[in-house]
Parts: C-alpha cells; sequence; structure tokens
C-alpha cells in the first residue's frame, strides 16, 4: 500500500473515530443549544457546569493539633480524587475561627452522597501475613474464624482480600500480628512517609516506608518473624502489593524491591501514602454548586473560539491562497479531532482547558506556516509544485517534530507534578499538539499532493533566480 493511501485511511479513520465521540449521545447533563452543543459529550469543570461542594471538620484527639496535619489531610483527598479521575476537583483548608476545616469541591457531581463517597471515608491501611493464594472468581469463605482482640477493637484474625491489579487473586490474610506479649496491628497510621525510587543496586525500582516509632517496634517484631513470608499491604480490602520479608527490620525504615516499573512503584507509593487519612472527617456542610459562568457564557466563550478563528483563516487565505484553505481545513479537523478525544476519554474542560485548547489553535497554523514556507522556497527555485509539496513537507518534518515534542515533553512533566486545574490545561495541551502535528504532517500532506495543481505557482516563481540571456 502507498504512502499517500495509508496517510488518508487514517485521516478518515481519526476523524470519522472524533466526530462519533461528539455526535454519539451520552448522559453528560450539558443542556447547551446551538453552536455550544458541540460540547455536550465533553466533561465540564466546577467554573462551567457547576457540582458539588463539602466542607469537613478534623476529628482530633488531645495530642493532634489541626495545623500539623492538615496539609497531610489535604494531599490525601487531592491523591484519591486524582485517582478517581476527578483531575479538575479542588481541595483547600479553610480558616474560620479558631477552627481549621478542609473544603472540597467536585465538578460534575450534584449528588452530594456520590462525592462523600470518594473523600468522606478515612480509609482503611493494614499489614498482614499472607497464609495462602486462592484463584477465584468469587470471595472464597474461612469456614472457621477467630476473634481477636486488639485495643479494645474485636477483630476477625482471618479475612480473604482480592488483588488490587488482578480481580481473580485472593490472599488469605492473617490481619493481625499475634507476636509478644499482645496482639497488635499495623496500620497507615504508622506509616510516616513512602517514596519511589530507582534502585541503583540491583536494577528496577522500589518503594522506602518510614515509620513512626511505636510501627518501627512493631515492624521489627513482625518481620523478625516473618522472614521468608510474604507480607500483605492492604488498602480498602485491596492487596496494593505482597512482598517476601527477607530479613527483621528493625530502624523503621523498610524497602520494597524487585518493582519492574516506575509507574508500578509510584502508585504504590501514593496508595501506601495518599490512602490513608491521618483523622477521621466529621461533614461540617454541604450543597450543590450551580456554575460560576453557567452556558450563556460558555456559549459566548464558543462564539467568540468561532470569531477568532474567521479571522485567521481569512488571513491565512489572503496570505497563502489554496495553501491558506488547507490550512483553515487542517485547523478545523485539529479542533473537532481535540474535542472528540476529550468526549471519548472523558477529560474535563474547565476555563484553564479552553487556554490550552486556544494555544494549540496557533502551534497548527504555525506548523503548517512552517511547511508553506518550505514549498515557496522549492517553488521559487523552479520546480514543480507536486515536487515542491513533497520537498517542503520533508525538510520541514523534523523542525516540526523537534517543536512539537519539546512541548508534549513540557505538557506531561507539567501534568505529572501538578494536580487540579493546571492538569487540565495539560492536558488540553499534550493532545492539542500531538493532533497538531499529526494534522501538519498527515492531513496537510495529503491534501495538498491530493490538490498540488491549485497552487499559483507564478506568484512563487522567483524569475531573477534563472540565467540571463546574452545578447
Amino acid at each position: 500500500m502507498r504512502a499517500r493511501q495509508i496517510r488518508l485511511i487514517l485521516t478518515i479513520a481519526v476523524i470519522v473515530v472524533a466526530l462519533l465521540g461528539l455526535v454519539i449521545p451520552k448522559a453528560s447533563g450539558n443542556n447547551f443549544t446551538g453552536i455550544s452543543k458541540i460540547l455536550s459529550n465533553v466533561k465540564l469543570g466546577l467554573d462551567i457546569k457547576g457540582g458539588s461542594l463539602l466542607e469537613y471538620n478534623l476529628k482530633l484527639d488531645e495530642e493532634t493539633k489541626a495545623q500539623d496535619i492538615i496539609d497531610n489531610v489535604v494531599y490525601v483527598l487531592r491523591k484519591r480524587l486524582d485517582a478517581a479521575g476527578y483531575t479538575e476537583a479542588s481541595v483547600s483548608k479553610i480558616i474560620s475561627g479558631n477552627k481549621i476545616r478542609v473544603r472540597v469541591e467536585i465538578p460534575g457531581i450534584s449528588d452530594t452522597k456520590k462525592a462523600e463517597e470518594l473523600v468522606g471515608s478515612r480509609g482503611k491501611l493494614y499489614f498482614g501475613q499472607v497464609m495462602e493464594t486462592k484463584t477465584s472468581d468469587v470471595k472464597p469463605t474461612i469456614s472457621r474464624n477467630k476473634i481477636v482482640e486488639v485495643n479494645g477493637t474485636s477483630i476477625e484474625l482471618y479475612d480473604y482480600v482480592q488483588s488490587l491489579n488482578d480481580p481473580l487473586t485472593w490472599y488469605r490474610v492473617k490481619t493481625v500480628f499475634e507476636i509478644g506479649e499482645n496482639p497488635f496491628q499495623i496500620t497507615g497510621s504508622d506509616v510516616i512517609d513512602a517514596k519511589a525510587s530507582v534502585n541503583s543496586q540491583k536494577g528496577g525500582f522500589l518503594v522506602s516506608l518510614k515509620f513512626n516509632s511505636d510501627g518501627a517496634k512493631e515492624f521489627a517484631l513482625a518481620t523478625g518473624n516473618l522472614i521468608n513470608e510474604r507480607l500483605a499491604i492492604v488498602l480498602d480490602d485491596k492487596v496494593i502489593i505482597a512482598p517476601t520479608v527477607n530479613s527483621r527490620i528493625s530502624d523503621g525504615n523498610a524497602v520494597i524491591e524487585n518493582i519492574t516499573s516506575v509507574t508500578e512503584a509510584q502508585n504504590v507509593a501514593a496508595l501506601i501514602k495518599g490512602g490513608n487519612l491521618p483523622v477521621d472527617l466529621v461533614k461540617f456542610q454541604e450543597r450543590t454548586l450551580g456554575p460560576t459562568l453557567g452556558a450563556d457564557i460558555v456559549s459566548t466563550i464558543v462564539k467568540a473560539g468561532i470569531i477568532g478563528l474567521a479571522i485567521v483563516m481569512v488571513y491565512m487565505i489572503f496570505i497563502y491562497g489554496w495553501m491558506g484553505v488547507v490550512a483553515d481545513i487542517a485547523l478545523l479537523y485539529n479542533t473537532f479531532m481535540l474535542l472528540g478525544i476529550m468526549g471519548w476519554t472523558g477529560a474535563i474542560l474547565t476555563l484553564p482547558g479552553i487556554a490550552g485548547i486556544i494555544l494549540t489553535f496557533g502551534t497548527t497554523v504555525d506548523g503548517n506556516i512552517i511547511i508553506y514556507e518550505r514549498i515557496k522556497e522549492e517553488l521559487r527555485s523552479g520546480k514543480p509544485s507536486l515536487t515542491s509539496v513533497k520537498f517542503g513537507f520533508e525538510k520541514a518534518f523534523w523542525t516540526l517534530f523537534d517543536a512539537n515534542l519539546t512541548t508534549v515533553l513540557a505538557g506531561i512533566v507539567l501534568y505529572y507534578f501538578s494536580t487540579g486545574v493546571v492538569r487540565g490545561f495539560a492536558v488540553t495541551l499534550v493532545i492539542g499538539v500531538l493532533g497538531s502535528m499529526f494534522t501538519n504532517l498527515v492531513v496537510s500532506r495529503i491534501i495538498m499532493e491530493s490538490s498540488a495543481h491549485l497552487i499559483n505557482t507564478k506568484k512563487y516563481y522567483d524569475k531573477s533566480a534563472q540565467p540571463k540571456e546574452v545578447k
């Protein structure tokens, strides 16, 4: 199959899939009319659509101060919401008099009960000895169990816990350590920190755990009696990871080795550190928020964007003629492709996201301008239009690739290290830049090669470059 045919098939397939993401009805709840209906399948942020607001008081004991743990509470809730896909949610601390509360605003959720399920649970993280593993599509039953008293609380000694990564794998876990004088549990409250890093000595990746003083003593006792046994780390009845104990760990600093990917190491560290709140949250208030912008302003923004696009499109046609028309087609193609991808993936659109989309409009036009200037150079040298188009795209390829790659890398770093609305900007930026590179190098090329005869070559023909006639 010729390269041009492959590019044509890709061009048609991508835009069809993207348009389906915009036109297939979804239960998004966006009641827009007119031209703003193109956003009907795109999830909207709190500033456009509204959502739920929850405020919580911290249930503290006598020894704990709110200012010492509030940042950790905000961090944990932020991680929870990001993991649930609500990257546009806002988590902040609120100071009212001598009280410190935490406020959570989640876009797109009008049911506060659903919002509560995401943030209201303290979470239960604990360490337990793995007794055996089973493969089953339902939870195995324990015929005979034992009740153990730990600090005045009755706990079942054994439980079957499902693997976080494999729903068919079940671990029979001993939830309480019966070692020493009194039975005890090692929980998430005993873990101070968890970090992912590269294993420079043995290769691969690892997760470093740091325990508080009480946790370090209990962990030393447990690991000293479980050498060559597996120790499961369980969060909300899911086994995050179950490493083997190699030696007694007495200094409160443990290392989980033999992790094959950096993503897995980061996920394990984030779940251990971010899955367990340091205190219980007591709901202070809840309410449903209306949009701060609203459908009318969204419609206005869409209209303004269309007017801006129209001005750019007219300018491109005026300067580049038929090549400008192709650039305009590529710009529209990239816009619908970006919105379609957001519709399929469920990415949330807010004002920073709209800014990212507008920025990608510029990258799309800039890419075409670089290509067209290359084509004009070839035309001035006297080459035929089709040859000039081919050479123009080939010579501009690495320039565009390098320029867009650096922007994509910056967007990925921005997404990885940021939270909330900044991630929304990073998402639209990365999708838009990748889309602009595709439209520049594939869509524009297939159109230009198919319509090279429409280029006004006389407009760019440089007579001075030709040898003069001697009389």
